[in-house]
């Protein structure tokens, strides 16, 4: 009998421990403006947030935390120019240290741009891996914030999520074709340059119209004929933004300094100027836009 006791104990525990080693992943989709994912409830915690503008969160039993926003903006987003603007809110951490450069990623034919960095938080050392979308007025971000005793098995479980990911294209083409009517062509900037924009989407920024390839910016560009945020009306004018891909100066190629390049071009000709008037939103630089 004690041998039968014995044998039953043993099978049982190896049960059990298969049965732990095989749980079965209770996944739950999740929606958030155009992204959609599956989690691992067995995993992650949902935490409720009901505060305007917070993010979606989810919390492991290590303390590890993801984090989404997903975001409408007033301008067309870019990925990098999304990172660029976190680095000057972050760079002021203690200790602050990047350990991956923006680096272009692709999950489910979908463009991302991923980066990482550590700082310190008291006595605790902060690892945090992000990854950025952004593309047309959508912007969104994922971010695992764990510690660096933490982060290699939060990263693996978290890297579910983020692999998961599906993001749909709030798209702008019926706009964006009605903007490209105006802007395809050739356009001398008075002494400021000299634009030249294609049907395809790409654009050319010459220093002036001897076009010479040795001095100039080329990319692609975006466009829209109405925005409410900005108070563009149809028929009032042009948001156009240019997205720079190669600057090129007196023949050498260069880092560009900017990701994109946002402009209001004004239809209003009452100033009796020749040309178009287009202000660029961030430097407010001023142009004359005059088709060749």
């Amino acid at each position: 009998m004690k041998k039968i006791i014995q044998t039953f104990l043993i099978l049982t525990t190896i049960v059990v421990l298969t049965g732990c080693n095989n749980k079965k992943e209770d996944l739950r989709p999740v929606s958030i403006g155009n992204l959609a994912f599956n989690y691992d409830a067995n995993t992650w915690a949902h935490r409720n947030n009901t505060d305007e503008g917070a993010p979606l969160e989810f919390k492991d039993k290590s303390g590890n935390i993801v984090s989404i926003y997903v975001t409408q903006e007033s301008t067309y987003q870019h990925p990098l120019d999304m990172i660029a603007f976190v680095k000057t809110m972050i760079s002021s951490y203690e200790d602050y240290e990047v350990f991956l450069e923006p680096t272009k990623i692709i999950v489910n034919d979908t463009t991302w741009y991923e980066f990482g960095y550590t700082y310190k938080e008291g006595n605790i050392r902060r690892k945090v891996y992000q990854r950025y979308y952004g593309k047309y007025y959508n912007a969104a971000s994922i971010s695992l914030t764990s510690t660096e005793e933490n982060y290699e098995d939060g990263y693996e479980v978290a890297l579910k999520i983020m692999s998961d990911i599906n993001a749909t294209d709030v798209t702008n083409d019926i706009n964006e074709g009605k903007a490209r009517e105006f802007l395809v062509g050739e356009w001398s900037l008075d002494s400021r340059g000299y634009l030249v924009m294609y049907d395809d989407g790409t654009y050319e920024w010459y220093k002036d119209n001897t076009k010479d390839e040795n001095n100039m910016h080329y990319g692609t560009y975006g466009c829209d004929v109405e925005s409410a945020t900005m108070g563009l009306k149809e028929g009032d004018g042009i948001y156009l933004v240019l997205f720079p891909n190669s600057l090129i100066i007196n023949g050498v190629t260069e880092e560009t300094t900017s990701y994109k390049n946002d402009y209001l071009i004004s239809f209003d000709k009452s100033d009796d100027t020749e040309g178009y008037q287009m202000v660029n939103m961030s430097t407010y630089s001023l142009y004359t836009m005059i088709r060749q």
